[in-house]
């Protein structure tokens, strides 16, 4: 079962052609274009007892929607990056042309036991994020995201870094942080939208814990002179970074903050963190080490 988000930057027709050119005989597809937001989750429940696998196609946030579904099942989970940013393929050395993603899918590769991190009881694949991030995916224009890329990011980041830092409580195990922070993550993955850009190296997506990350600069500076760190991998060493390994958490702020999962804007504070470890089945590359990328 192939479930497809039509609105990203790759065509009906190239989706189309990549997969009926790697599929081999004996192989029946099944595509599906999600009818709206919010959709895939369904058909990919709908494929769980009528499939042998299942790929999802589309930006981050479509994945982690097919995801939800799959998670706990032992279901392979393919991907077929034509999103954004596709920092979940990316990460994964998954290629970035949709003809090498299904060369993958329906060729030699390996099943990658990956963690899902869950929020409010919500699946997510690769991060979530409070303050300075969900402003910046929340604001950044869709018709801009389809033309240009991760590029789109940068006039809503401009936006982002004037607004407000909130009051945040969070609770971990054996510790209560309490700070003023306009930016708070939550990482299963290491990188934001750009592979190259890592909160830190040690992060992984198959060792059982998560990555809190809390930005305490409050002003616009600080915050750019932290983001900055990010190309040099040295972000979570700024003394202006608090940053724990947990395994769950709750994040209260002094007035309700919108969070994004994967790149969308669907929950919001308060919220309960968790993990389900080694709980997805990820096709990915035979010989690739998904951390180096």
């Amino acid at each position: 079962m192939v479930i497809a988000n039509p609105s990203t930057r790759a065509s009906v027709r190239a989706v189309t052609s990549a997969l009926t050119q790697a599929v081999p005989a004996g192989v029946r597809l099944d595509l599906r274009w999600t009818p709206g937001p919010g959709t895939a989750k369904a058909l990919a429940m709908e494929a769980l007892d009528i499939a042998d696998g299942i790929v999802a196609v589309g930006g981050d946030g479509t994945v982690s929607d097919v995801a939800a579904a799959v998670v706990g099942t032992g279901m392979p989970l393919g991907v077929l990056p034509a999103g954004s940013t596709n920092i979940v393929a990316r990460e994964h050395g998954i290629p970035a042309n949709l003809r090498g993603a299904a060369g993958v899918i329906f060729g030699p590769h390996r099943l990658l036991a990956v963690d899902v991190a869950t929020c409010n009881g919500r699946p997510f694949l690769h991060m979530a994020g409070a303050g300075f991030d969900s402003v910046l995916f929340d604001n950044a224009d869709p018709e801009l995201k389809r033309r240009v890329g991760w590029m789109a990011y940068l006039p809503a980041g401009a936006k982002a870094l004037t607004v407000p830092p909130a009051t945040y409580t969070i609770e971990i195990e054996g510790e209560t942080i309490r700070t003023l922070s306009p930016l708070v993550l939550v990482a299963n993955g290491s990188s934001i939208i750009r592979p190259e850009l890592k909160l830190a190296p040690s992060i992984r997506p198959d060792d059982g814990w998560l990555d809190l990350i809390v930005v305490t600069g409050t002003k616009p500076h600080e915050l750019a002179s932290v983001l900055g760190r990010l190309a040099t991998l040295r972000f979570d060493t700024s003394p202006l970074v608090l940053h724990r390994r947990v395994r769950s958490a709750t994040i209260a702020t002094s007035h309700p903050v919108p969070m994004q999962l994967d790149g969308d804007v669907v929950e919001h504070t308060p919220a309960s963190i968790g993990i389900l470890p080694a709980s997805l089945n990820l096709i990915v590359p035979v010989n690739t080490e998904q951390w180096s990328i």
